[in-house]
């Protein structure tokens, strides 16, 4: 039975140990494709919270984590893009941690892209991206473009 073994990780989401937490994320994650029982879906809300901030590492592995549920319970495709694109607003240790976390959503974003009916606010967010200060995630966004936006030829 999959709860007891997903609620023991859902409660490693607030430990104090940074790398358990961060395990508990991506553990979780790749649980969505067994999770016949909807427990994702009850917890959907604080798993994707790190994402708003504070810490750029914990909200990395959330977007990644997060993409990986959306590829596994299209479904909830929407609703994840819309939670990993407030990244653009979130608040890291600094601005250039944001410039990361921003580069892992392009990339998270690619991965279940064509399972979005909102594409176009994330191809808005990405197009703006393409101005980022951050080389690597300027990048993301380019490539990200190239892929996916028809306007971008």
């Amino acid at each position: 039975m999959l709860y007891p073994h997903v609620d023991l990780f859902i409660g490693l989401f607030q430990s104090e140990n940074a790398f358990l937490q961060w395990d508990a994320i991506r553990i979780v994650a790749n649980l969505a494709a067994v999770d016949e029982w909807g427990r994702i879906e009850q917890i959907l809300s604080d798993y994707l919270e790190p994402i708003r901030g504070a810490v750029m590492i914990t909200a990395a592995n959330t977007i990644q984590g997060a993409a990986t549920i959306a590829l596994a319970k299209p479904a909830l495709a929407d609703t994840i893009a819309r939670a990993i694109l407030k990244v653009q607003w979130a608040k890291y240790q600094t601005d250039e941690c944001r410039n990361v976390a921003i580069g892992h959503a392009i990339e998270s974003l690619d991965r279940f892209f064509h399972r979005m009916g909102h594409q176009k606010e994330v191809l808005e967010f990405v197009r703006h991206e393409t101005n980022n200060s951050r080389n690597a995630t300027r990048k993301k966004a380019v490539e990200f473009l190239k892929k996916h936006d028809r306007k971008a030829g």
